[in-house]
């Protein structure tokens, strides 16, 4: 079996593989047939980067860990050796701009690029304008995933279907709201400068006045090593061990309205 470690700490996993499973796992640089994250949800979303696609071990060795199973390494990595385990699918969204395409496994926001700024723009749902020009700090664009992150921070709340947009320190009063996953979302930057990024990747678009993006749900997705009977948090009840539920958000039948 051929992996790839990814973590600040994959040195400490690496040490441990060689000396138990060196005759099971093989250790490369390229073309890997699973990402060992040995860390916690960042490190999802870097590995998601550097290696698109490819099936992710998580292995929780941080406090904030959404997808991680309430198991030691050692267990983990006998199952996987053994085959005992599934893949659950997990959403991509995209956007590009000016021919480049970014993905997001969490979420794609658009933001001030500014910071003592606000960000003026509209909003559109598949071809409709929702609402009059928005102001404040910005969008997010969030997958269920995702929505235990930078999503549920703005709303205190999570959804479990579908995408869900927030209004980042939004002048008016505009609640969040939550969308069928195949909801094309349009913003255009009515007043610039602002920005276009997903997750936590350091790589971001520039935007001006009048720039439009797109964000939808991408064809690509990605895939997460799951271990049946096993014991996961669920993404409602917060994330952690030390933070207490905030809220929950269940995709309806109907989009949500203002």
């Amino acid at each position: 079996m051929k992996v790839v470690i990814s973590g600040l700490a994959k040195q400490e996993l690496a040490a441990y593989i060689r000396k138990h499973y060196r005759h099971d796992i093989q250790i490369v640089k390229q073309k890997p047939e699973f990402v060992l994250c040995y860390g916690g949800d960042g490190t999802l979303l870097f590995a998601e980067r550097n290696y698109p696609t490819v099936p992710k071990v998580m292995i929780r060795h941080s406090r904030v860990c959404t997808l991680c199973a309430r198991l030691a390494r050692e267990t983990i990595l006998r199952l996987l050796v053994r085959g005992q385990y599934s893949l659950l699918e997990q959403p991509l969204l995209e956007t590009s701009h000016r021919r480049k395409t970014m993905y997001g496994i969490n979420d794609i926001m658009v933001a001030h690029g500014q910071i003592n700024t606000g960000l003026r723009y509209h909003l559109w749902l598949n071809g409709e304008s929702w609402g009059d020009e928005l102001l404040g700090d910005g969008v997010v664009v969030a997958t269920p995933l995702g929505s235990t992150g930078y999503y549920q921070s703005i709303t205190r709340s999570t959804f479990q279907q579908g995408m869900g947009i927030a209004f980042n320190n939004s002048i008016l009063s505009v609640g969040n709201i939550v969308v069928p996953e195949d909801t094309v979302v349009k913003v255009r930057v009515n007043r610039g400068p602002a920005v276009v990024a997903a997750d936590n990747n350091d790589h971001f678009f520039p935007l001006q006045a009048r720039d439009v993006v797109t964000i939808r749900r991408s064809h690509r997705s990605t895939y997460v090593v799951y271990f049946a009977g096993k014991h996961y948090r669920k993404f409602n009840v917060g994330i952690g061990e030390s933070r207490m539920p905030l809220g929950f958000c269940q995709m309806c039948g109907k989009p949500m309205v203002r």
